[in-house]
């Protein structure tokens, strides 16, 4: 049988509207009560607040529940406006039902799982498909975050928007898997759920509902036990050009939608391996796509470490729960060539890679200060004692600091955060 892949005339795309418009959450309904509970009283706190900047569009917080009474959705809603700060990031807040029963809720483990008529993943697969459906609603982006996914520090909703900026044509950026030794060949492309997508587009969600899901259920008569987030990483490697199959054709007409970037680091580490986070982090921040969340089993723990030590960084919470043994082999900076029309590096190829950003931003403070004030911010944090000498000194990497809040002014956000951690790091110097 030959799959239709066009989209019917009504999918055209709405107007562009590259804006986080929604957060949603999606959950079980046992989750509502103590897990939703921890998720927002970290986000109220001034740690990992969503928002820095007031004058930053404010999305739709949104909910979506397995299947809950109208009384649980209230206890939900009860959740949210005991943290009446969360009010001043938010446009609104809706919680939600997917109304899903028997097999379409089903979420089976192991070789003796029951396959059900829509395979052991169903519920996962139907609650995504719901929560996206809903979120559209609102237009422009969808940002999913699940309860075990835990931002690294506050204006989270600002870095997520930076983030879809870089991706204006796709319509899903999400992150593929940040470890070792875990994942099936096929399956190491796969983008995690936990991501950005384009519900406001007329387009995707025709692709979602006529396409996505539809081929999930064609899968999981082989492969039951197929994740809605893992569907195209198979399609993609059961593409075949030489035999022009259905795979091959969904590969050449979407994949291009799918964007791949590191704003979201995806780990199946235990408790103890949270030190991987921490590497992690800092090989994208140096280079300068630093992470937004973290994401794995490993975060309920870390989020009560977290609530539990309120003046900790997340790095710190790291710490106190897995110590680092050795300390952490340096990234090497990243060496590019210089852009045939635009200005050589200010550094020598040798320099330290802050260094050499500071020198970028001397040369263009208007493109690179943002990027300066967020990587000393991140390194702040990772390694106080290392970075607070190199700022109180005339160096290159100080006079840069200085352009770079000139540039942005006192008032910006990014300013402000900058201060917070350096202020941050200073107490804790003097302590």
């Amino acid at each position: 049988m030959t799959m239709n892949l066009s989209l019917p005339p009504a999918a055209a795309s709405s107007a562009a509207d590259p804006v986080l418009r929604c957060v949603a959450v999606p959950l079980i309904e046992r989750d509502i009560g103590s897990n939703l509970a921890a998720l927002l009283a970290l986000w109220s706190d001034d740690r990992f607040f969503p928002v820095l900047d007031p004058r930053t569009p404010r999305p739709h917080l949104m909910v979506m529940a397995n299947n809950a009474t109208p009384e649980r959705l209230a206890e939900a809603e009860a959740i949210f406006r005991a943290h009446p700060r969360l009010g001043r990031c938010f446009s609104g807040f809706s919680a939600h039902s997917a109304g899903l029963s028997g097999d379409r809720d089903l979420y089976a483990r192991g070789r003796a799982a029951r396959k059900g008529a829509f395979g052991t993943r169903a519920g996962p697969n139907f609650l995504f498909h719901r929560t996206l459906e809903q979120a559209g609603r609102h237009g422009g982006f969808t940002l999913q975050v699940e309860l075990d996914c835990l931002p690294v520090q506050a204006g989270w909703i600002e870095a997520a928007q930076e983030v879809i900026a870089g991706h204006a044509s796709a319509w899903v950026i999400g992150s593929v898997y940040a470890g070792v030794g875990e994942l099936d060949t096929w399956l190491q492309s796969h983008l995690n759920g936990n991501a950005l997508y384009r519900t406001g587009d007329g387009a995707f969600q025709s692709f979602l509902s006529g396409v996505w899901m539809p081929r999930i259920q064609t899968h999981v008569q082989r492969r039951p036990d197929l994740a809605y987030d893992c569907w195209w990483a198979l399609e993609r490697s059961q593409a075949n050009a030489r035999a022009a199959n259905e795979s091959w054709f969904l590969f050449q007409t979407f994949d291009g939608f799918f964007h791949a970037d590191p704003f979201i680091v995806n780990l199946l580490v235990p408790p103890q391996g949270v030190q991987a986070y921490s590497r992690i982090f800092e090989k994208f921040a140096r280079l300068g796509r630093t992470p937004v969340f973290f994401h794995g089993p490993a975060m309920k723990a870390l989020s009560a470490r977290l609530l539990d030590h309120p003046k900790d960084s997340i790095f710190e919470a790291i710490d106190r729960m897995a110590p680092a043994q050795t300390p952490r082999a340096p990234v090497p900076p990243l060496r590019r060539a210089a852009p045939a029309a635009g200005p050589a590096d200010p550094l020598p190829e040798g320099g330290d890679w802050l260094d050499r950003l500071a020198g970028r931003t001397r040369a263009d403070a208007g493109a690179n200060a943002r990027l300066l004030l967020r990587a000393v911010a991140a390194r702040l944090q990772l390694d106080p004692g290392g970075v607070l000498p190199r700022l109180e000194a005339a160096s290159v990497l100080h006079e840069a600091l200085e352009a770079a809040r000139a540039e942005l002014g006192d008032g910006h956000a990014v300013v402000a955060y900058f201060e917070r951690a350096l202020n941050a790091a200073r107490a804790q110097g003097a302590a």
